[in-house]
C-alpha cells in the first residue's frame, strides 16, 4: 500500500491553516491556482481537497468565485491523536464502539427513505470500490451519521474523521490479505445496514458493536509479514500527517 494522495495531504494542510486562523472564517481560500502553485499540485487536486472541505462544514462554494471560509474544526478535534500503534489502534476501536453503537441505533430510529438510500449508495461503493476504499469506507459510517437527523451528532463523528480515516486506512490493509477478513467485513456493513433500513435500533447497535469488536480481533490476527510491510509503510505514513498537522 502507498503513502497518502497528494488530496490527502492537502486537504489536512489547507484544514490546519484554517484551525490557525491564517484562514479566519469570513475569508477566502487563495484561487485554484494560487493553491496549486503553493503545494505544487494539479487543479484537479485543489477541487478534491475544497470537496473534502465543503463536506466537512469548513467551506462553502459558489459557482465562479473562491472557496469561502465557514467554520472552522471544533477545539477537541486539535486533542486527537493518530493512532500509532496496534495498541493505539485497539484503543481507538474502543472509542469508537459505543459512539457509533449509539449512532447506529439512533439512525435505525430515525432514517429516511432518503437517508437509507444513501446509506446503501455508500454500502455499495464500498463493496464495488476497487483502490483501497478507505474513503469509501469513511462515507458508509458517515452517511450512518447523518441518517440520525442530529446535526451534533453529525459534527462529533466528523471530529473524528481523519483518525478515522487513517485507521480505516491500517485496518482495510490488512484485511485485503485475507479473503476471509474482507468477507467477514463486507457481512458486517450489510448486517449494520439491514437493520437500519429495518429500523431496528437494537439490532443496528449490536451490529455496529459486533463490527468494531471483530475489527479489533482482525488487528490481533495481523501476522508479523504485515506488520513488517503495510504495517511499516502506514507508520511511515502516521509521521507524515504529523508533519503536515503541525
Amino acid at each position: 500500500m502507498g503513502p497518502r494522495s497528494r488530496t490527502d495531504q492537502l486537504t489536512e494542510a489547507l484544514r490546519a491553516r484554517i484551525g490557525r486562523g491564517i484562514f479566519p472564517v469570513g475569508s477566502k481560500l487563495p484561487s485554484e491556482q494560487a493553491i496549486g502553485l503553493k503545494f505544487q499540485v494539479s487543479r484537479t487536486v485543489v477541487r478534491e481537497a475544497v470537496t473534502r472541505l465543503k463536506a466537512d462544514g469548513l467551506v462553502e462554494t459558489r459557482k465562479g468565485t473562491a472557496a469561502r471560509v465557514c467554520a472552522v474544526s471544533p477545539s477537541l478535534d486539535k486533542g486527537l491523536s493518530m493512532p500509532r500503534s496496534i495498541d493505539g489502534l485497539l484503543g481507538f476501536l474502543e472509542v469508537r464502539r459505543p459512539i457509533e453503537g449509539e449512532m447506529a441505533a439512533l439512525a435505525a430510529e430515525r432514517r429516511t427513505k432518503a437517508q437509507s438510500a444513501a446509506i446503501k449508495k455508500a454500502l455499495l461503493a464500498v463493496e464495488k470500490a476497487r483502490n483501497d476504499g478507505v474513503d469509501e469506507d469513511l462515507d458508509f459510517h458517515l452517511s450512518i451519521g447523518q441518517a440520525t437527523s442530529n446535526a451534533y451528532w453529525n459534527q462529533f463523528v466528523r471530529i473524528f474523521a481523519d483518525p478515522m480515516r487513517t485507521a480505516i486506512r491500517l485496518t482495510r490493509a490488512n484485511e485485503a490479505r485475507r479473503l476471509d477478513f474482507a468477507s467477514a467485513v463486507a457481512e458486517e456493513h450489510r448486517q449494520i445496514y439491514d437493520a437500519i433500513v429495518a429500523q431496528d435500533p437494537q439490532a443496528a447497535r449490536t451490529a455496529a458493536y459486533r463490527h468494531l469488536d471483530n475489527a479489533a480481533t482482525r488487528v490481533l490476527l495481523a501476522d508479523q509479514e504485515f506488520w513488517q510491510q503495510e504495517g511499516r509503510v502506514l507508520a511511515e505514513d502516521w509521521a507524515m500527517q504529523d508533519k503536515v498537522r503541525s
